[in-house]
This record gives structure tokens, C-alpha cells and sequence, in this order.
């Protein structure tokens, strides 16, 4: 499955709901901005978050009362119609972003996802605590896409974790004694692993295709993910989202 076919997808499930509750015809408008550090996050423990360091911001789409939000690294702030969503251009990531953001307010009004927004200050690490508590994070071999820092630094407690990250600021570093790795060569890193553990960011920057039907099982974290991994029927970790 290709970037296009997974949008088509997700399209297509939208454009059923669009249909099934009648949204087509009322011009409630989806507005897509970035958020600042604070909005997005609060103010946690650590600053060495990709969104408090600025290599990512977080779009915040509104409709009906309800918040979806989306990591990328490129945005466009636009105000659009729900049908306006299955317009965007998806073979571009600032589309994609606005997309997905807006799929994830759409399908969390209708109560068929939920945390679609991002947790804040202390929140992050007891995500984390959480994380480790799980069965299947203990004893792996683990290939951690997207430098999650506390995710890191907690998997690293009771597996053995090989991280992957397409800032090059990171490519190279050395975090919590795990080498990190380009997200460019992620091949060996699948062949290695028993099971990945990957941002939902993938699903905006596209990268999310290596990672599924590759043999390994995948679980995807954050809210970037929430809708889609419904619709689309991924294993999703989302702990202290809101």
C-alpha cells in the first residue's frame, strides 16, 4: 500500500461520514493554525521535545466544539469546509497536515476516535511510566521511529532499542546510550527489530508505508494517528492524550 492509496482511504471513509450525518451542505468552517510550545504542549519537565526545540509544529483543527490536532514540519494556517478536506492535495505534506488534523476533529465530534489532543506538562513522562507497564514494551527488540525523548529513555529501562530520526540535528547523537540512526536507512532496523514503535507523525511525512505489511508488528503513538488508525485498523498508544 502506497501514501495514495492510504489517503484515498482515508478519504473515502470521511467523505461516508460527510454523507451519513449530513455535513456536506452546512459551511461550518475547519481552522488549521499552529500552535505555539505552550498551546501545544504546556509547559513539561524536559525542553527536548521536537515541538520545544522548533523542528515541529502542531496544527489544531476545530469543528463543532471538537480538536484534532497534527504534528508536521511544514503548515499552511487556512480556514476550509468539512468537503474542502477531501479537496487537499495529499501528494503534499502541508495537505496532509491540514487533513489529518481535520479528519481527527471530524471523527472525534462524531465520537468515533478519541485523544486527538496532545497531552501537556507532566503528562508526557507518565506516558512513558505507562508505556513500560505494557507487556509487550519488556524484553524486544524494539526500533523506535521518530526521537520520542521520554519514550526513549524509558524502553531503553527493559529493551534493547535501536531509534531512528529524520532531523539530522539528531542523526548521530547519542541519546540515553542509543545511537540515533537516520530515518532514511530504516531497512537494517527492520530486519533487526522484533516490533516498531512509531511516531503517527509518519502518516503526515509519508514515511508511514515502510512500516506497515513489513512482517514486524507496529504500533503507532500519538494524536496525529487517531482517526486514521480506526479507519485504517492499526495498534495505536496514546496514554495521556486528551
Amino acid at each position: 500500500m502506497n501514501i495514495n492509496d492510504i489517503y484515498i482511504q482515508l478519504k473515502d471513509a470521511l467523505k461516508s461520514e460527510i454523507v451519513r450525518h449530513d455535513l456536506a451542505d452546512k459551511r461550518i468552517d475547519i481552522k488549521c493554525k499552529p500552535l505555539s510550545v505552550e498551546e501545544a504542549i504546556g509547559t513539561p519537565e524536559h525542553d527536548d521535545y521536537p515541538i520545544v526545540k522548533g523542528k515541529e509544529v502542531m496544527m489544531a483543527a476545530t469543528f463543532n466544539g471538537a480538536v484534532g490536532q497534527s504534528f508536521t514540519d511544514e503548515y499552511t494556517d487556512i480556514s476550509l469546509s468539512v468537503d474542502g478536506l477531501l479537496d487537499l492535495d495529499h501528494t503534499k505534506t502541508n495537505d496532509r497536515a491540514i487533513f489529518i488534523a481535520g479528519l481527527n476533529a471530524v471523527y472525534r465530534s462524531l465520537d468515533l476516535c478519541e485523544k486527538t489532543i496532545h497531552c501537556k506538562d507532566k503528562e508526557p513522562v507518565a506516558c512513558a511510566k505507562n508505556l513500560i507497564e505494557q507487556p509487550q514494551f519488556s524484553g524486544k527488540k524494539i526500533l523506535l521511529v521518530g526521537l520520542q525523548p521520554r519514550f526513549l529513555e524509558y524502553l531503553v529501562k527493559q529493551n534493547t532499542v535501536r531509534a531512528l530520526d529524520l532531523d539530522p540535528d539528531n542523526v548521530g547523537t547519542e541519546k540515553f546510550g542509543v545511537h540515533i540512526e537516520s530515518g532514511e536507512d530504516f531497512e537494517d532496523g527492520l530486519d533487526w527489530c522484533d516490533m516498531i514503535f512509531a511516531t503517527g507523525s509518519t502518516i503526515v511525512n509519508g514515511t508511514i508505508t515502510h512500516f506497515l505489511n513489513c512482517g514486524k508488528p507496529a504500533v503507532f503513538f500519538g494524536v496525529t494517528i487517531s482517526a486514521p488508525a480506526k479507519i485504517l485498523g492499526l495498534s495505536s498508544y496514546c496514554h495521556c492524550g486528551h
